[in-house]
């Protein structure tokens, strides 16, 4: 039986939220947004169990990832939600820090030298309609991948194809070279159906999100060899 293995593996492709960077402390975020607007929220507590659910909360509200493609309906659908359980000008405030308390893994900036001291291309795909040149830069990553692609800025969202193959042009990678790592099996899984192998690591609360599994799985590509013939 003739026996066709991977191609190496010569990009890797990452998601940010959850994968490469922490939301941070819910805690911290409703710090910011009751200094930058003088306001208390009644009751912290909840307000915090509130906040550490946003994405999920988005998930519902929004499941075709509309608040990704744009920023005004980014903002629209985000402060709707916070509305749901604070006032203004609270709830405005909690907007413009939504991503203040973000943090990158402990273990990310080391994934990604390695990854470039061994000659691998690296990019950020990630479903998010934010300033990311500025949040790129807030988190110290600024220079440390070869592209980053929002997907308000390609007019694509995963798990759509085209947001994966808009990534391996910027990368100028054949698909079957890439990687794409994520933390959500359908968003960022959805990669495989247009022929790029897929990593999707849980979610992690704390330091270190496990991002030395890449290494791992890029190493083991790198030397599969065929088989010899009897």
């Amino acid at each position: 039986m003739e026996f066709n293995p991977p191609a190496p593996i010569a990009g890797v492709i990452f998601d940010l939220h959850s994968t490469l960077a922490d939301q941070g402390s819910a805690a911290q975020w409703l710090e910011a947004a009751e200094d930058r607007s003088g306001v208390r929220a009644p009751d912290a507590q909840v307000t915090i169990e509130r906040l550490d659910s946003i994405v999920e909360f988005a998930r519902i509200e929004d499941p075709t990832h509309q608040r990704d493609l744009s920023h005004s309906a980014h903002r629209e659908i985000f402060t709707r939600l916070l509305s749901d359980f604070t006032e203004e000008p609270l709830s405005s405030a909690l907007y413009e820090t939504i991503t203040g308390s973000w943090f990158i893994y402990d273990d990310t900036l080391p994934v990604l030298r390695a990854l470039r001291d061994q000659g691998i291309a690296t990019a950020i795909l990630s479903n998010i309609a934010v300033d990311i040149d500025a949040l790129m830069e807030q988190l110290g990553l600024g220079g440390e991948v070869d592209a980053v692609i929002a997907s308000s800025h390609i007019g694509a969202v995963k798990p759509q194809a085209e947001a994966f193959l808009h990534a391996a042009d910027a990368l100028g990678l054949p698909v079957e070279s890439l990687l794409m790592v994520g933390d959500n099996s359908i968003d960022d899984g959805a990669a495989a159906k247009v022929g790029i192998r897929s990593l999707v690591l849980p979610r992690t609360r704390g330091p270190v999100h496990g991002l030395a599994t890449v290494l791992g799985v890029v190493a083991a590509a790198q030397t599969l060899e065929r088989p010899s013939q009897p």
